[in-house]
Formats: structure tokens, sequence, C-alpha cells
């Protein structure tokens, strides 16, 4: 038997490093209403729509990560099953960035102020908006009742509900939050990227979570996390070589237009071939032994460069799209610091729960 890692440390350190998350997300927040009220809005309105497309598909990831895994009836996710679900915390986060991007949409929802559009009753505001909102507390709805059976389920039937619905519900997000922001660019393959991408960095933050339990998961469970790492990575890049391939080989003009400025145009095509090196090809060559997936602060290492990496990939997806430059400040900073304050801070409070024990893989 074994019990769950949580993330524990003295009572007084404790303390002193929630009263540090508290006030880092309260200052970010504060920092970026000022910024989206009077000094910079379209820069702090577009970094609060770029943070929600990262931090909650991979929060939301998190808890369907064990969801999946009990579908596929894998083994030796129990001992660090209690990590994941702590993502669960996010919720409220979520559903308040997600109000809050309704009420400015006027900042950055582009599609907007375009008229005559041809999927004008797709994009209408209140049916896009009301659509999107019910599809994502619906999914945080069932997310909190799988986190809270999920030490006693007897069934698959819920996991499997909930591995739909998050592909259901991140794929409409991505059309509708990330794909409309050009109302002319279409592809059918985009819902499924962003989705699996959210999987892609859910694993990783639950590596990296997982790593920074106490106690440690041993070798055999950061060789499995490290695995799924990898075929993430390689699911990624296929996804996205086949988008790519897609419009190259068909000659689609209507979705050359997301190519062109990511592709051809700097700074953009320095940042795709960063990316090409971090997100999609890196991981599968730098954690392709067994020893790298195994090494505690080299795999921890790997998916703290994989996290911010794919946090800039949701910048590159949205910021030439809406004209914006490459540039990170106080606007885009003050706003990360506070989500990742709180995601940290959830994910502390609801990983230090009691957890039930579980049979760990022989």
């Amino acid at each position: 038997m074994s019990v769950e890692p949580s993330i524990k440390s003295p009572p007084g350190r404790r303390t002193v490093w929630t009263a540090v998350g508290i006030v880092v997300c309260v200052a970010g927040v504060a920092a970026w209403i000022g910024y989206a009220a009077a000094w910079d809005p379209p820069r702090a309105w577009r970094a609060l729509l770029i943070n929600f497309i990262f931090f909650t598909p991979l929060a939301a990831g998190m808890v369907v990560w064990p969801a999946l895994l009990t579908v596929a009836r894998a083994v030796w996710v129990g001992p660090v099953r209690r990590t994941a679900l702590a993502g669960i915390a996010f919720a409220p986060v979520s559903i308040a960035a997600f109000v809050l991007l309704w009420c400015g949409r006027e900042h950055w929802a582009a599609w907007l102020h375009e008229e005559n559009l041809p999927n004008a009753a797709w994009l209408s505001d209140s049916f896009l908006f009301g659509r999107d909102a019910v599809a994502l507390v619906g999914f945080w709805v069932l997310a909190v009742v799988y986190a809270a059976r999920a030490d006693r389920l007897r069934t698959k039937t819920l996991p499997a509900i909930l591995v739909l619905a998050y592909a259901l519900v991140f794929s409409l997000l991505g059309f509708d939050l990330v794909m409309a922001l050009d109302p002319h660019w279409f592809s059918t393959l985009f819902g499924g990227y962003f989705f699996m991408t959210g999987m892609y960095a859910a694993v990783a933050a639950w590596t990296l979570a997982a790593l920074l339990s106490r106690p440690m998961p041993d070798a055999d469970r950061r060789h499995d996390l490290g695995k799924l790492v990898v075929a993430f990575s390689l699911l990624a890049t296929y996804l996205m070589f086949s988008q790519l391939l897609v419009i190259w080989y068909e000659q689609l003009p209507a979705e050359v237009r997301f190519i062109i400025p990511r592709l051809t145009q700097p700074p953009w095509k320095w940042v795709s071939a960063v990316l090409l090196g971090t997100i999609y090809l890196g991981p599968l060559v730098i954690l392709l032994t067994v020893r790298a997936k195994r090494s505690p602060g080299f795999l921890g290492a790997v998916m703290l460069v994989l996290l911010v990496s794919l946090w800039v990939e949701r910048w590159w997806l949205v910021t030439p799209t809406l004209g914006g430059d490459l540039v990170w400040g106080p606007p885009e900073l003050s706003i990360t610091a506070s989500f990742a304050a709180a995601l940290v801070l959830g994910m502390a409070w609801a990983g230090g729960r009691p957890a039930s024990q579980e049979v760990a893989r022989p």
C-alpha cells in the first residue's frame, strides 16, 4: 500500500509561501486592472485571453488525465493521481476569467467589428459566449463530480464521459476563442490540435508537480510520466504538421492566411523555429533515453522549459492575428503571474488534503 504524494513542507515555510503566492496573485490582478482600464487596454485584454486559453486547458487536462488512464486500465497512476486531481482547484479562476473576457469582448473579439460575415449566425455575440459559458461550466461541474468520486469509482462510465467532454468542450473553445479571431480563416483540424495540446501542457504540469511533491514518485512513475510527454510531443507534432500539409497540398487560400505571418514574417518565423525545437521535436530527442525520463532534475527542467514554450505557443496562435507585437512586459507578465500563482496555490491546497490509500503497482 502507498499513500498518494502531496506537496508538503514545514508549517512555517508553507505559510510564508502561501502569503507570497497571495501577494503575487493580488498584485498581478491589480496591475492588470490598471493596464486594462487605462494604460494599455489592447495588450492587457490580449494577455488575459492568452492566459485563459493556456491555463484553463492545462488545469482541466490534469483532472482528465487520471480519468483517461482509468479508461485505458493503467495500473501505475494510483500513487500520483491526487497530484493531477488537484487541478480542479483552478475551476473558479477559470470561470471568473471567462466571465471577465465576456465583459471585455469589445477589446479583443475581432469578429465583433466585422460586417457581412458568411458565418455571422455562428459568431453571434450572445450565441457564441452563451454556448461557451454553458460548455465550460458544464465541464467543470462534471470534473468536480469525478474528482470527488475518483477514489471509489467501480465503473469507467464517468471517466469516459469526462474524457469525451474535455475533447468536445475544448475543441469548441479553440474554434470560438482562437480561430474566430480571424473569422475568414477556418480549419477543421484546429479544434483537435487545441485540446490535444491542452492535454500536452497538462501532462507536463502534472509531471512537474509530481516531482515537487513529497515523497517524490519513484523512478518507475517518473519513467511512465516521461513516456506520456514523449508520446504527446509526437502527437502535437503530427497534428500541426497535418494541418500545414493539408494547407500546402490543397492550396487552400482561406487557410494560408494563418501560415504566412507565422512562418514567413519576422519575428514570428523565429518563434516558430524555437517552438519546433522545444515543443514538437525537442522532447522526443531529449527524453528518448530511459535515464533522461528517470532523472528528477533533468525531467523537471525539461518540463519547465516545455511549459514556458507552450505558453509562448498560445501567444504565437493569437498575437499575429490580432496585429500585436512580440513583446512581453508588465501588461502580459502581471496577469500571467496571477494565473500561475492561483494555480499553484489551488493545487497546494487541494493536493494537501488527505487522500485515500491505493494499491500501487508492484
